[in-house]
């Protein structure tokens, strides 16, 4: 077997093995020497040069080299304060630096005093709140259900349904939570298809988890 079709058998067995590998940057790289051993065996194999598929394996590596360039761009080191470096670590991992940043600029912090109600149950929601520091209470009717502490979101599943809220939500303790306009983050989140699956798999494991603690009480 010549240096050519061995070639040609790694061109091929790179693509094959690229459908296993969930790392997009290992994929992209990936993809970009399989369509290099797939120039050079349209190059020599041939009795001439099949400039067809050369061209499109080379239009394949600019477009992966662009790619891996805008991921290591997103993947940069940030400087973050204190609170945003606290939330990044233990809430958004799953996010690149550059990702978290586009979505905490789109917040604001707000402080909540005892008594303040976030939410009122009947009524439309018009923010998601992140609890940062304090304490929230879950009201449903006059029973108190549940109560929010430091990483979890208020009015999870008014953002994910579009519904009122099934609950009034009552400051227990002074409170400070990052907050979204629900209309803004979803117009964000519309626009960043990553960034919108993973906030998403954010809240429907809280309101899982909710529903998990109340099936046991």
């Amino acid at each position: 077997m010549d240096i050519a079709t061995i070639v040609g058998h790694l061109a091929f067995g790179l693509i094959a093995f690229s459908y296993l590998v969930k790392d997009i940057m290992y994929l992209r790289i990936l993809s970009i020497v399989a369509s290099l051993f797939g120039m050079f065996f349209n190059y020599t194999v041939p009795a001439e040069p099949m400039w067809l598929p050369i061209g499109w394996n080379a239009l394949f590596v600019l477009v992966n080299l662009y790619h891996i360039s805008v991921l290591l761009y997103e993947k940069r080191p940030i400087n973050m304060d204190d609170k945003n470096s606290e939330l990044y670590e233990t809430l958004f991992k799953e996010l690149t630096p550059v990702e978290y940043l586009k979505i905490s600029k789109a917040a604001q912090w707000q402080h909540y005093e005892p008594g303040e109600k976030i939410t009122r149950q009947g009524t439309l929601v018009a923010d998601l709140v992140l609890i940062y520091n304090g304490t929230v209470e879950v009201e449903v009717g006059d029973n108190i259900v549940a109560q929010l502490r430091d990483g979890q979101f208020v009015g999870e599943m008014s953002f994910l349904t579009e519904k009122p809220a099934t609950a009034s939500c009552i400051v227990k303790h002074p409170t400070e939570c990052l907050v979204w306009k629900q209309r803004e983050f979803k117009e964000l989140l519309k626009r960043n298809p990553s960034l919108y699956f993973t906030i998403q798999s954010l809240l429907s494991a809280q309101v899982s988890s909710n529903l998990v603690s109340s099936s046991k009480k």
